[in-house]
C-alpha cells in the first residue's frame, strides 16, 4: 500500500514536477498496447534498448498474429520470433508461461477488469504472475489503462535518491509506493516521464550535468548549487523525444 508522504517531499514533488513540465512537458495519456500485450511487451524490454524492445514485439505479433497462437506456440518458435530483445532464451518460456496462465484463469487475454479494481488490487493480481515484480505490474497498469500507478527504473530510481524524495536505505521495490501518493494522481504518468527524461539527458549515473539542471536549486546531492549555471538548451529538445516508460 502507497505511504503517505510527509508535507515537506510532497511540496518538493510539486515543485520538482513544475520545473521539470517546462523543461520537457507537457505529457497526455494515451495507451499504448492493451494490458496483456503491454505484459508480452514489458518482458521483452527488460534489458534491452526501446529500438530492439520494439523490433520484436513487433515480429512476434507479425509472425504469429494473436496472443493465443503465441501461448500455444512452440518455445523455439517464440524465440525465432523476438530473438532482437536480447535474452530471448530467458524470455520465450516466460511469455509463453505468462500468457497460458492468463488464458487459463481469464478465459481470454482481456486484462480491462484490471482498470475496474482498486489501484493496489491489481497491482496485488498482476504480481501473482511469474516474472511480474513491482515495476512491470506499475508500467502495464499506468501505461496502458492510464491508473495512477508509479513504474520506478534506474533513472527514477536515482533521481528520486539524489533530490530527496525517498531515503537512502529505500530500495527500487519500495520506491514505487512512496512516490506513487507525492503528487495527484492524474499527474503520476507525467511524473514518471518527467523523472526518466531528466535522469536520461541530466541527472546521469556517471557525470551529473548539474550545470544544466533546472532542479539543482535546493538538491541535497549538489548543496549551494544555483540553478541554471552554465546551463545549456541540450534537454529541451526531449519535450517530444518519445522517450519510452521505465521498463
Amino acid at each position: 500500500m502507497a505511504r503517505k508522504p510527509n508535507p515537506a517531499k510532497r511540496a518538493r514533488a510539486a515543485e520538482v514536477m513544475r520545473l521539470l513540465e517546462d523543461e520537457y512537458g507537457p505529457f497526455h495519456w494515451e495507451p499504448r498496447y492493451d494490458p496483456a500485450s503491454e505484459l508480452v511487451y514489458t518482458i521483452l524490454s527488460q534489458h534491452t534498448s526501446d529500438v530492439n524492445s520494439h523490433r520484436a514485439f513487433r515480429n512476434l505479433m507479425d509472425t504469429f498474429g494473436s496472443l493465443e497462437a503465441v501461448s500455444r506456440a512452440e518455445v523455439a518458435e517464440i524465440e525465432d520470433a523476438i530473438k532482437t530483445a536480447g535474452l530471448f532464451r530467458v524470455k520465450a518460456p516466460r511469455i509463453k508461461a505468462v500468457l497460458e496462465r492468463v488464458r487459463d484463469e481469464v478465459g481470454s487475454f482481456d486484462l480491462s477488469f484490471l482498470g475496474e479494481m482498486p489501484l493496489d488490487e491489481a497491482k496485488a493480481w498482476l504480481r501473482r504472475l511469474d516474472g511480474v515484480g513491482p515495476k512491470t505490474a506499475a508500467i502495464i497498469l499506468c501505461f496502458s489503462l492510464g491508473m495512477p500507478a508509479m513504474p520506478v527504473d534506474t533513472h527514477i530510481f536515482r533521481v528520486s535518491k539524489r533530490l530527496g524524495l525517498i531515503g537512502p536505505k529505500v530500495n527500487a521495490d519500495q520506491a514505487h509506493d512512496i512516490l506513487e501518493p507525492m503528487v495527484e494522481p492524474g499527474e503520476v504518468f507525467a511524473f514518471h516521464l518527467y523523472l526518466i527524461n531528466h535522469g536520461r539527458r541530466v541527472c546521469k549515473a556517471q557525470r551529473p550535468r548539474c550545470g544544466e539542471c533546472v532542479i539543482a536549486e535546493g538538491c541535497p546531492s549538489r548543496p549551494g548549487a544555483r540553478r541554471g549555471a552554465g546551463r545549456r538548451d541540450g534537454p529541451r529538445s526531449a519535450r517530444n523525444a518519445g522517450i519510452s516508460p521505465a521498463v
